[in-house]
C-alpha cells in the first residue's frame, strides 16, 4: 500500500523555487543596497582625498612659516651692494617684498664662503617666492636660486616696527643703512587655512 504524502501536490511545487515577484523584489533590495553602498564608498574616498591633499598643505604651510620665521630671526645689521657698487641697507622691504642678509648659513662641504647668506621673499603671480643668491654681495639684480611656495600660500605682506613703536609699510624708516627694525610681521595668504600672521622681535 503507497504511503500518501504530507503536503498537497501544489504545495509540493511551490516549494521547489521563488516566485517571479519575489526574485524582482530581491533584485530590487540587493540594487537599493548596492547603491547605497557606492555612495558611502565613494563620499569615504573623496574623504580620505581631501584630508591628504589638507595634510600636504598644512605641510607645505608649516615648512613657509618655519623658514620665514628662520630668516627673520637670524637676521645681521650687514650691509650689502648692488651692481654699481653702491650700498644697500642691511634690509630693504615694503609691503610685497623684503631683502636682507642671514646668518647661520648651512655648509655641510665646509667650502670657503662666508656664513651670511642674502636672501629676499616676495609676493610673485604664483605666491611667495624665496629668493637666495650664492655670495652675500651678490647683485640682487642677478638670476638668483628661487623657491616657490605650493598653492596653498597664495601672497605674503610684510611690516616693520621702528624704535618708536610706529609701523611702517616700508624700510628702511629714515635711519642709518645698517638699522634693522625692532620687529617685522608678516602675513601669509592661505585659500584653506586664511590669514596666518607672525610677528618676530629682532
Amino acid at each position: 500500500m503507497a504511503t500518501s504524502s504530507r503536503y498537497p501536490a501544489t504545495m509540493r511545487g511551490l516549494a521547489g523555487g521563488f516566485t517571479l515577484v519575489e526574485v524582482l523584489v530581491a533584485v530590487l533590495v540587493f540594487g537599493l543596497l548596492a547603491a547605497t553602498a557606492y555612495t558611502g564608498l565613494n563620499s569615504m574616498i573623496a574623504a580620505t582625498g581631501d584630508l591628504r591633499q589638507r595634510s600636504v598643505e598644512f605641510t607645505e604651510l608649516q615648512r613657509t612659516v618655519a623658514r620665514l620665521d628662520s630668516d627673520l630671526r637670524q637676521l645681521v645689521s650687514r650691509t650689502g651692494v648692488d651692481g654699481q657698487g653702491r650700498t644697500l641697507p642691511a634690509l630693504l622691504g615694503d609691503r610685497q617684498s623684503l631683502l636682507a642678509r642671514r646668518a647661520g648659513r648651512i655648509n655641510p662641504g665646509r667650502l670657503a664662503h662666508s656664513s651670511l647668506l642674502q636672501f629676499r621673499w616676495q609676493s610673485g603671480l604664483q605666491g611667495p617666492v624665496r629668493e637666495t643668491w650664492g655670495a652675500v654681495d651678490d647683485d640682487p639684480g642677478i638670476t638668483p636660486f628661487a623657491r616657490q611656495t605650493q598653492d596653498c600660500i597664495t601672497a605674503v605682506e610684510f611690516r616693520y616696527l621702528d624704535a618708536s613703536g610706529t609701523w611702517q609699510a616700508q624700510w628702511p624708516a629714515g635711519g642709518p643703512p645698517e638699522q634693522l627694525p625692532v620687529a617685522v610681521e608678516y602675513v601669509l595668504q592661505s585659500p584653506r587655512f586664511g590669514q596666518i600672521r607672525r610677528l618676530i622681535a629682532l
